[in-house]
């Protein structure tokens, strides 16, 4: 089974290519996956579950 340990949104200002978007990734396996790449801003949402 994947454990994930996390996911992150991590704002980019690249000013020598002028470029400005949102990288969204995840660290999984204590591997770093880059999910995708957004030049909107993403709403961030916080959902826990409870298992019984």
């Amino acid at each position: 089974m994947n454990k994930i340990h996390e996911i992150r949104v991590e704002e980019v200002n690249d000013n020598e290519e002028g470029k400005h978007f949102y990288r969204v990734y995840m660290e999984i396996n204590e591997t770093i996956k880059i999910i995708g790449e957004s030049k909107t801003k993403p709403q961030l949402v916080r959902y826990v579950s409870e298992v019984y």
